[in-house]
């Protein structure tokens, strides 16, 4: 054995072989900001092509108009109805690449969410609530 073997000095560490030449990754919480932000954008990017594709179609809009415009009485029929339709539609855009029910059921569904909050959430007689509350009018 030779003394560099045992000598206390400052060791340093060579580059792992994954890195590339010339090329030290960082610890784990350095290459975490950087991915976050990539994949934000490739979210972004997925987000504003689909936001493009379903603002002009006419089924994005009527399936608003179908949500906002239900009664009271099956409103949470309509928010599964809305479901259902978006997740067919999700089928069938990988199966076919048409975007007819994606734009449809997510029509409906958002026009469903102001309804939920501005009429049902101001109606307290509605009585929304948890399973098996009850309610004294």
């Amino acid at each position: 054995m030779t003394d560099e073997a045992h000598a206390l000095s400052d060791t340093t560490y060579a580059a792992p072989a994954h890195a590339g030449p010339g090329r030290v990754r960082g610890p784990w919480y350095a290459r975490i900001l950087p991915a976050v932000g990539r994949g934000l954008r490739r979210f972004g990017r997925w987000l504003g092509a689909w936001g493009r594709r379903l603002a002009v179609s006419p089924f994005l809009w009527v399936g608003i108009v179908l949500g906002f415009g239900t009664s009271l009485l099956v409103w949470e029929s309509v928010l599964l109805l809305g479901i259902v339709v978006w997740l067919a539609g999700v089928w069938l855009w990988a199966a076919r690449g048409q975007s007819v029910l994606v734009a449809l059921g997510l029509g409906i569904v958002l026009g469903w969410l102001p309804m939920l909050f501005f009429i049902v959430g101001s109606l307290p007689h509605t009585m929304i609530g948890l399973p098996g509350v009850e309610y004294d009018l």
